[in-house]
């Protein structure tokens, strides 16, 4: 009867199988006790053993991590995409016009990378590539004094970024080492990480909106950044000439046939955007996109007003808005918090709170909703958790400046 137990506990862990159904009264009373724990936990924070703290996110974070290359389907995303590059090499059709349920949603130079990495089995081998810039990750932690053990854990439970990565097969490869190439060269206040910081934001157009955010912020070397954003935008336009309108009008809201951001908001889908569209009964159109990104930075600029936050947590703090208030936010983009652990000191990062709701919380809900019937909307928590462990950032830097 254990062993069953156990079982059927990973299976829906992997899964995630409890949003799949609509909330019911177990579910409600489970959630809600759940609930009262996570806040006892966070009242109490301080008495809690950091050691202890470090056990449990290490279990809890395996098991919703590493479960989901044990039960099929995973890396669904990764097939999809073989699947439309060969499609579009086959046919001769641009592989922003089939008629596929999913778009590609990649620049055009992705449809090249991708159609090289199939060839290789990508679909098979994906996960290669999350494990492999975990591993570059802990080295260059290393080399900068950080604790290795704690960049590792972070990396593995984070907000279940790894997970998402793990489940779907997205290529975030080049994305998390452009964000880290970004993150090390800002720390230096070298001009060329905006070089990095544009080709970071060309492979999901949302973050590119990062770069004049950076430079409202950011005033030195001007000359010499606007140099870097020249070049690098000269050389991405002639890159994906080819099919960059094309890419740039299937990322907006269509009228007609598939678009993202018509997905139902969700667990697999936890957009602020989305949700507040569908909730509110609006249109997803160009001008509601519009109204969104204009109130989100104008909460942006109020948020960070007359703060003094060091440097380096006010670019984590900047690039985790960006995550946040990104209108198609899927989950597995989590896991572009990861670089920016180079940006944290780690007496933040050990800190009780912020393990909690980084790390133990969002495992510990994913793994007991799994388990239940409590609906696809209930997967918000992810975002939720996201949003405090920023909070809590800036409460622990203004603290110190205090």
């Amino acid at each position: 009867m254990i062993r069953e137990f156990v079982s059927n506990l990973f299976f829906n862990t992997a899964l995630g199988s409890g949003f799949y159904y609509n909330l019911n009264q177990v579910g409600l009373i489970y959630l809600g006790l759940i609930s009262f724990v996570a806040i006892v936990l966070y009242r109490l924070n301080e008495k809690i053993n950091l050691q202890i703290l470090y056990l449990f996110s290490f279990l809890l974070s395996s098991i919703a991590t590493f479960n989901v290359l044990r039960y099929l389907p995973y890396g669904g995303d990764a097939a999809i995409y073989c699947e439309l590059t060969t499609f579009s090499k086959n046919s001769g059709i641009s592989i922003y016009n089939t008629s596929f349920k999913y778009t590609f949603n990649y620049p055009p130079i992705f449809e090249n990378i991708l159609n090289y990495l199939c060839t290789f089995n990508y679909e098979e081998n994906y996960y290669f590539y999350s494990i492999g810039f975990g591993i570059f990750l802990a080295i260059l932690s290393k080399k900068q004094g950080k604790n290795v053990f704690l960049f590792s854990l972070y990396f593995l439970g984070s907000f279940l970024g790894l997970r998402w990565s793990l489940k779907t097969g997205n290529f975030v490869f080049l994305e998390l080492i452009f964000l880290t190439l970004f993150v090390v060269n800002y720390k230096k206040n070298n001009p060329i990480s905006y070089l990095f910081l544009m080709l970071f934001g060309f492979q999901r157009l949302w973050y590119l909106l990062l770069v004049p955010v950076f430079l409202f912020f950011d005033h030195d070397k001007l000359l010499k950044k606007f140099q870097y954003i020249f070049i690098s935008s000269f050389f991405l336009i002639l890159l994906n000439f080819n099919n960059l309108l094309a890419y740039i009008t299937s990322l907006l809201p269509s009228g007609e046939g598939y678009s993202i951001f018509k997905e139902p908001p969700g667990h697999n889908t936890p957009s602020i955007y989305i949700g507040l569209v569908k909730g509110l009964y609006l249109s997803p159109s160009l001008i509601t996109l519009f109204v969104y990104l204009i109130v989100s930075f104008i909460f942006l600029f109020l948020f960070m007003r007359n703060k003094s936050l060091s440097k380096e947590l006010g670019a984590v703090v900047l690039i985790c808005f960006l995550i946040l208030l990104n209108p198609y936010l899927k989950p597995y983009h989590f896991i572009f918090f990861t670089p920016l652990l180079l940006l944290i000191k780690d007496s933040y990062l050990t800190n009780t709170r912020s393990m909690l709701f980084s790390i133990a919380y969002p495992s510990f809900f994913w793994i007991v909703a799994s388990n239940l019937s409590v609906g696809t909307l209930t997967g918000y928590f992810q975002t939720v958790f996201f949003a405090l462990f920023v909070f809590n950032l800036v409460k622990l830097d203004l603290d110190r400046n205090d």
